[in-house]
């Protein structure tokens, strides 16, 4: 799997809508959390910005849009979404390439 930061902002942070939604997600126990190819590592939500970030390992950026469709085109957040790797993959890279 492949690691991914999901940053995202709403349109306007103060709408009912959009904040009683996470609400929702979350106290009905978040089930686009995981699923095949995809699962979110953790969470960090900022309100005082509008947005939030996410850690997640998904097989591909298909899997990721599936989770952040419904609130892209639902509720207008905007989604920028960072490919990364683990640590583990990192100094595998890097000492790969040193060969």
């Amino acid at each position: 799997m492949a690691r991914f930061m999901i940053h995202w902002c709403a349109p306007d942070p103060t709408n009912v809508k959009y904040t009683q939604a996470i609400v929702d997600y979350i106290k009905g126990g978040k089930p686009m959390d995981e699923y095949v190819g995809f699962k979110v590592l953790a969470r960090q939500i900022h309100p005082h910005l509008g947005g939030g970030v996410l850690l997640v390992e998904a097989d591909n950026l298909a899997a990721v849009q599936k989770h952040t469709y419904p609130w892209t085109k639902g509720l207008g957040v905007t989604a920028t979404i960072t490919p990364g790797l683990s640590d583990e993959e990192y100094v595998e890279l890097e000492e790969s390439m040193a060969s």
